[in-house]
């Protein structure tokens, strides 16, 4: 080789990479997951990025924007950056077709993949398992038509589909009756970390992005300011292990959308969320400068969640203030594939548990409420004095409509008895919302609907 060429080279691509790391103008970044490459500039469609490496790596500055190719599939975690005070980082979508997937599992899709150590059971290596992953917390099967039953020991393992996770070894059994590849075309393994890990983050705006197969939360972390989750897909989230008791009992976890201790100035909405551990959407905290203040999650389409809208934060030094939940359409809580695996089977689209931080102004109305496996809310403690709930539609058939401090429930012919002794729910109604076609998850509101005028925008989200 030219040494004088190779020194001109290794100067030019210096002077390059610093002037990119120095530049003060925002840029658009595409990334394309099929026919990108890193080493390309990735200000043009013609030149993409490839991978979400590439994209964490690489500093932004408040302006940019990181456009991902719909259609196209990324596995692994992103890592954002944050924004300025006043201009923020965009991460969404360009091109035509499905949103561009961000998916947080693992594939075991070929049969020279799975190894037959005993008659019915079998087990795929994960040797590239993250250490950030210590669990595997779904097996998800042709996309959701079947999926995992979670076991804490090999001896355990014994209906079809029964699976454990050797985490010494990194290697996952599944019981089968043939080669879990033979049997299914897809075999998705989600890891047990955020899908977008955006801790102590600040003014950046998600939108059009398809969050799905992580075993933690879809977005998480604690610590953010002035975030924006706007037209994404958040679903199959959940059910990693957090930690074990001291007597040995594993706890479970996973959120769709978390906001953890602080967080301010956040605006969550027109989003679709199914199959979540945990719940959909929540606030939650534990930590005394725990301040949750300027949330507002509306227009969402929320199903198949244990929990629709989970909140509580403590202790009394935390504050939470400004919370709004409006004009979001929540269905079937608890009807999701982790209920029956749950050590703790809690269903229901409001779950307040015990909450003793400084509340004001949290405000539940204009939503619809539709069945759940155990009640529509239940509420630990009362603090009614910081919860305004009002004009909300709610249908439950059959099972109780509200648990009230524990003891006290309140069946769906006790509704207006409920209004009346808890004195919230001013304005609200029971009722059937009349969907447009709800075997489609189609959730829109039919005109005659006796909750139409509860929607804004001709409605909340329907499919999409």
């Amino acid at each position: 080789m030219n040494h004088s060429v190779f020194s001109f080279g290794l100067v030019l691509l210096c002077v390059v990479t610093s002037a990119f790391a120095e530049r003060t103008t925002p840029a658009t970044f595409y990334v394309d997951s099929e026919r990108g490459n890193d080493s390309a500039v990735g200000t043009a469609e013609a030149t993409p990025w490839k991978s979400l490496d590439k994209i964490n790596q690489t500093e932004l500055i408040p302006g940019d924007s990181v456009l991902f190719k719909r259609g196209g599939l990324w596995r692994g975690q992103l890592v954002p950056h944050s924004g300025s005070n006043n201009v923020r980082i965009v991460y969404g979508a360009y091109g035509t077709g499905e949103k561009p997937i961000l998916q947080g599992s693992l594939a075991r899709n070929s049969t020279q993949e799975w190894k037959e150590p005993k008659p019915g059971i079998w087990r795929a290596s994960l040797t590239e398992c993250p250490p950030t992953s210590k669990d595997i917390g779904i097996v998800i099967l042709d996309h959701g038509q079947k999926w995992g039953m979670k076991k804490w020991k090999l001896e355990d393992i014994k209906a079809p589909f029964d699976y454990w996770y050797d985490a010494e070894n990194k290697a996952v059994f599944l019981a089968c009756t043939s080669n879990p590849a033979s049997a299914f075309k897809s075999i998705e393994l989600a890891l047990t970390r955020h899908i977008v890990n955006q801790g102590g983050r600040h003014d950046i705006t998600y939108d059009g992005l398809a969050i799905r197969y992580g075993a933690a939360h879809g977005f998480g972390g604690g610590g953010t300011k002035r975030l924006t989750i706007r037209n994404c897909d958040v679903y199959w989230i959940g059910g990693g292990l957090q930690f074990f008791k001291p007597d040995g009992k594993p706890v479970r976890y996973g959120n769709g959308i978390e906001f953890w201790d602080g967080a301010e100035d956040n605006l969550i909405e027109s989003n679709r969320i199914w199959e979540i551990y945990d719940a959909a959407l929540t606030n939650q905290g534990n930590n005394k400068n725990s301040n949750q203040i300027n949330i507002t999650y509306r227009n969402n389409v929320i199903w198949n969640a244990e929990y629709s809208f989970e909140y509580w934060n403590r202790p009394e030094t935390a504050t939470t203030r400004n919370i709004i939940f409006e004009h979001n359409t929540c269905i079937d809580a608890g009807y999701c594939w982790s209920h029956n695996q749950r050590p703790d089977i809690n269903g229901a689209h409001l779950m307040f548990y015990h909450n003793s931080a400084n509340t004001t102004n949290v405000i539940v109305r204009n939503n619809i409420f539709v069945q759940s496996t155990e009640v529509c809310m239940r509420m630990e403690n009362d603090w009614r004095k910081g919860l305004t709930m009002h004009n909300n539609l709610f249908f439950q058939s059959e099972k109780p409509l509200i648990r009230w401090l524990i003891k006290t429930y309140y069946k769906t012919a006790d509704f207006a008895r409920y209004q009346t002794e808890v004195g919230m729910d001013k304005g609200s109604m029971m009722a059937e919302p009349l969907f447009v076609n709800p075997a489609a998850r189609d959730y829109r509101l039919k005109p005659n609907s006796p909750g139409a005028t509860l929607a804004t925008d001709h409605g909340p989200v329907g499919a999409r």
